[in-house]
């Protein structure tokens, strides 16, 4: 049975997918925030290259699932918000089934990004990723913008709140007729 040791992990998670959904569209201004964006993938990684490892791949799999996963949860559902007043406000759906549905299709979609998550925490071990810190970025990179790609094109074809997309000013937007949302997310 796999026990959690630490609430940390899972809560730095949950944050940094907040912090996320925030980059995209803050509430205050409706800005994105490129800074935010690239300051939630670091907490991400960082929560995963330093959580408790055990001795099991497995264990460390699934480690890393719950915790992209977590994450994805988070930014997602809260990037997602206006299909619950699309829902119940104009469709008149009881506002917990609207509740209810927008952190299912999260959840769901949030399952591309617990499988980089499991991944990345396989391949790149501690001792791997600190001996080659670059080979570990361009892993998560790489593993991070297949997840985006997925989401986008795979059942759903639903790539709203595409992590690029908080780069539409700043130091990545020029870059974006070049590589495009997912280029960005990838850099």
């Amino acid at each position: 049975m796999l026990r959690i040791r630490s609430p940390w992990p899972a809560v730095t998670a949950l944050v940094a997918g907040e912090l996320q959904a925030l980059s995209i569209a803050d509430p205050w201004t409706g800005q994105a925030h490129g800074w935010l964006q690239v300051l939630s993938l670091a907490l991400l990684v960082a929560v995963l290259r330093h959580a408790p490892r055990t001795d099991s791949r497995r264990h460390d799999a699934w480690r890393g699932f719950g915790l992209g996963w977590l994450f994805a949860l988070a930014w997602l559902a809260g990037t997602f918000w206006w299909l619950f007043v699309s829902m119940h406000t104009y469709g008149g759906l009881d506002p917990v089934l609207a509740a209810l549905a927008v952190f299912a299709l999260a959840g769901l979609l949030g399952l591309y990004y617990a499988m980089a998550g499991a991944v990345f925490c396989v391949f790149a071990s501690a001792a791997a990723s600190r001996r080659r810190p670059v080979a570990a970025a361009l892993l998560f990179a790489a593993l991070w913008t297949l997840a985006e790609l997925l989401r986008g094109r795979w059942f759903t074809g639903f790539p709203w709140g595409a992590g690029g997309y908080a780069h539409v000013e700043g130091a990545f937007a020029s870059f974006a007729p070049l590589v495009g949302v997912y280029g960005i997310g990838f850099l």
